[in-house]
């Protein structure tokens, strides 16, 4: 849980204020094609659809480039085998150290984004946010100081076109389990609660939540520090952040409600 403060800036980084489309009709084969034994721990089989689709992804146009602050022809591609081509860079994206996607609707409007990053200091960091219209994605690559940013590609629609919790819910999808809750105000104090994800559902203790209403939902895997985040907010609701490791044990839940302090609660073993 201790990533979970990265959500602004995640969100930021995937420039989510581009437009989507305005419907949330399922995306053929988005979340069907991984086979059986996919894991978190190797997830690229069910994100490769999400963000390559079938044939791979290239983005092109006046790529602008920081600090230099110049216009180059250029071109990012992202292949379904995970391998990514730049100018005078070609890299395996199969197992990154961080995958962050993110999808969120803002008065009806679907917008979503994609970041893989293959070493956090230094990079080289991908990331990928989608445009309304056939040409409607654009790429990012950083390495170190160095950005490449190239504006026209094809739009994500894939990962957007369904919730999160259904493309994901091979990775967060999990029975009733006990969770013993903390007293933010006085951290010796606890109470039992019950969290569950199941069929759109998110239930935590006597609240429930249905996710097809979610307004904010995303997804971060970690595979090396065996770690899987699923954050979600309903409407103006409170914002959840619920972990696990890359097997899907439920590891904690964290609840923030507006004005008040984050309330954390752990898995009881």
């Amino acid at each position: 849980m201790r990533r979970a403060i990265l959500l602004p800036a995640v969100l930021a980084a995937l420039s989510l204020g581009a437009c989507g489309k305005k419907d949330d009709a399922a995306a053929p084969g988005a979340a069907g094609s991984a086979g059986a034994a996919v894991s978190a721990a190797d997830p690229w089989p069910l994100v490769a659809p999400l963000l390559a689709g079938s044939g791979g992804r290239s983005y092109t146009g006046g790529c602008t480039r920081t600090p230099q602050l110049d216009t180059v022809e250029a071109s990012i591609r992202l292949d379904a085998d995970g391998k990514m081509t730049a100018p005078d860079l070609t890299l395996d994206m199969r197992k990154p150290q961080l995958i962050t996607l993110t999808r969120e609707t803002v008065n009806g409007v679907v917008k979503a984004g994609a970041m893989l990053s293959m070493e956090a200091e230094k990079g080289p960091v991908l990331t990928l946010s989608d445009q309304a219209g056939p040409e409607g994605g654009s790429a990012g690559l950083m390495r170190g100081e160095q950005l490449l940013s190239c504006p026209k590609g094809p739009g994500l629609d894939q990962l957007r076109g369904q919730p999160l919790y259904k493309s994901m819910a091979r990775f967060i999808e999990t029975p009733g389990v006990a969770l013993k809750c903390f007293n933010p105000a006085n951290p010796m104090e606890a109470k039992t609660a019950e969290y569950k994800l199941a069929g759109g559902i998110a239930t935590v203790g006597s609240d429930s939540f249905d996710l097809s209403r979610a307004t904010t939902e995303m997804v971060m895997i970690m595979p090396g520090e065996n770690q899987v985040t699923y954050a979600f907010q309903v409407s103006d609701g409170p914002m959840f952040h619920v972990t696990y490791d890359t097997a899907g044990k439920l590891i904690g839940v964290q609840r923030r409600d507006a004005g008040a302090s984050l309330q954390g609660c752990q898995a009881d073993a």
